[in-house]
């Protein structure tokens, strides 16, 4: 009877702990349950926008979008036990290690189980999308979602300007997660595919749907669509950018010039209209998927062919730098176009330094001494010699003052990443950097545009532009306008400019010099069609070129030329156009007969874009 008695109570016992966990299943906590089951039924999930495009001033298409496939991963639809298995499959399959694949998997389990992260590092092929969807028992919590891929029309052409995306990062994701981003964005990497990131982004959308016990999409309940990016249109010219690409291309490819760099920009306003730099990469490289072989090959090119040398890398400026000496001389009241130097030897030694003059020249004055480009004439501007005993150099300082003004020595603040600001020196520089005291042939070295001094392209032609526009220093910009889905304009930021503090009779006298160079001197252009001005420039560099005809060795070097073309043969600031030709190391060069190969490729350039068949 006991026995019975008990097991009767203890019947009594689970049947009332049943009940009251039913109660508080279905009573007390019912409602979260309900909620719990409501979210495993009907799931919201991001619709991805589409990127914006990239058009040149005259809405030439330059970046668009193509369909692809990508593999994503939703946790919440993964059973952890299944996870490994998942990730090793996928990394077989994608080509990335099943590490990588399980922990962005868990990464996402913790940050947001409801939403995808991505897998697949580079657009899938459309027969494994296919082959993946067909099978999706093998593959749980896969989605194989459309995708847009970053088409680059003329990729060799812009991948310096325009850059390219590649995946987000985790660490990126959690930085930019409060600013809507997920774990199956690309980002803007360089170019400006980044620093206009903001404005080519779209904005994602939402789907809701309901699943059934399985997981299976059963309908779609509400759709918020995807708004795409704006539209950025550069102040690029496409027709220009390709006739410097190809004056350049034939340099390197058949001169052998091992780099070349080419810049244009309206001087009245800081638009860039071209910019080249070779050797580059297609940038379709990247949107596809790059290789670690493909970019281990480019990463070991000591061309430095990911950099766009226009703006990332400095040179020695030679004899373009003699228009800020002169401009510095000028302004200071050292030298006036009148000031005579009696060149009367191709050489001079100072403490034991000899300093070079391609020939002697003569009698010089500011004008003719510009035009074909007398060493000795500005060293005797900038430090004083034997050859003019009555002027005084203007010094170091006062050159680098002038300079400096010019924006030399400092990032131009152009819309593009990794701007390098070169070098502008002075005692102080010298002192603070070398531990060392400057002396007479540093100087004579700076009135040239050797020794120290290191600009980039688009810096000297920058000042250039200053010069030719009468006096007004731009921010160099690729921005022209930004567009939305709608075709209305968006709010871009506004270009600075700064009046520089400079006569414009000193001005005036410069662009008669840089005009002279071309008609008399140092840049003669037979049969030209177009008055343009400019200045040349011959920087020599550390590696060796063989010996000269008396078996000295000689030093390699680069060559310049940067040129502007007034709206008319006189010397107002009219120029609408600027450019500037560097050719790294052309003493390697096959063309014979070229004192500087700019030059020519200039003339031609210019003639074409220009001239009455353009």
């Amino acid at each position: 009877m006991r026995r019975f008695i008990a097991f009767g109570v203890a019947i009594l016992v689970i049947f009332s702990t049943l009940t009251a966990r039913l109660y508080d299943l279905e009573i007390v906590r019912g409602d979260y349950y309900h909620e719990l089951s409501e979210q495993n039924r009907i799931v919201r999930l991001p619709v991805t926008a589409e990127r914006g495009g990239i058009v040149d001033r005259t809405g030439y298409v330059l970046v668009r979008n193509i369909p692809g496939f990508a593999v994503n991963v939703i946790p919440v639809d993964l059973p952890r036990t299944r996870e490994e298995e998942l990730s090793q499959r996928l990394g077989a399959l994608l080509d990335v290690s099943s590490e990588s694949v399980a922990d962005a998997i868990r990464a996402q389990r913790i940050r947001n189980p409801y939403e995808p992260v991505r897998i697949s590092k580079t657009p899938v092929p459309r027969e494994l999308a296919l082959a993946m969807t067909e099978r999706a028992e093998l593959f749980p919590g896969v989605r194989v979602d459309p995708e847009s891929i970053r088409f680059y029309v003329d990729g060799t052409l812009y991948a310096p300007v325009i850059g390219y995306t590649g995946p987000i990062t985790e660490q990126e994701l959690v930085a930019l997660k409060d600013s809507g981003y997920l774990g199956t964005d690309d980002l803007g990497r360089t170019g400006i595919e980044d620093v206009y990131e903001r404005y080519l982004r779209g904005t994602y959308g939402w789907r809701e749907i309901e699943r059934d016990a399985a997981q299976r999409e059963i309908k779609t309940l509400a759709l918020q669509r995807p708004t795409v990016g704006d539209t950025v249109a550069l102040t690029i010219d496409d027709r220009l950018q390709k006739l410097l690409d190809a004056e350049l291309r034939k340099g390197v490819d058949e001169d052998k010039f091992t780099q070349a760099v080419g810049v244009a920009m309206n001087p009245q306003n800081g638009e860039i209209l071209a910019m080249v730099s070779i050797p580059g990469y297609d940038n379709n490289m990247f949107a596809r998927g790059i290789t670690t072989a493909e970019l281990d090959a480019l990463n070991a090119d000591d061309r430095h062919p990911l950099v766009n040398k226009a703006i990332g890398e400095r040179y020695p400026a030679g004899s373009t730098f003699k228009m800020v000496t002169g401009l510095s001389a000028l302004s200071e009241g050292t030298a006036t176009r009148d000031t005579v130097v009696n060149v009367s030897a191709s050489s001079f030694s100072v403490s034991g330094t000899t300093f070079y003059d391609w020939r002697a020249h003569g009698s010089l004055n500011f004008v003719t001494g510009f035009a074909h480009s007398s060493d000795i004439y500005f060293y005797t501007l900038a430090g004083g010699t034997q050859f003019a005993p009555n002027v005084r150099g203007v010094g170091p300082d006062a050159i680098a003052k002038y300079a400096r003004m010019l924006g030399f020595g400092s990032p131009s603040g152009i819309d593009l990443p990794n701007e390098n600001g070169g070098i502008m020196p002075d005692p102080q520089w010298k002192l603070a950097t070398l531990d060392e005291p400057w002396t007479i042939g540093n100087t004579y070295q700076e009135a040239i545009g050797q020794g120290f001094v290191a600009v980039t392209p688009l810096q000297l032609l920058n000042a250039y532009a200053a010069v030719a526009n009468g006096g007004t220093l731009w921010q160099p910009h690729l921005l022209k306008q930004v567009t939305d889905a709608a075709g209305k304009d968006v709010p871009i930021p506004a270009w600075k400019s700064q009046k520089l503090d400079m006569t414009q009779e000193n001005l005036r006298l410069l662009r008669e010099s840089a005009r002279r160079v071309v008609t008399i001197g140092h840049a003669y252009m037979p049969n030209l069609k177009l008055p343009i001005a400019g200045k040349t420039g011959t920087a020599e560099f550390g590696a060796s070129a063989g010996k000269d005809s008396a078996g000295r060795n000689k030093l390699g070097f680069h060559n310049w030329f940067v040129s502007f073309v007034p709206q008319a043969d006189n010397t107002d600031p009219t120029a609408q156009i600027a450019m500037v030709i560097f050719t790294y190391d052309s003493s390697k060069s096959l063309c014979e007969l070229c004192l500087n190969p700019a030059v020519g490729m200039t003339q031609r350039i210019l003639e074409k874009y220009l001239g009455p068949n353009k």
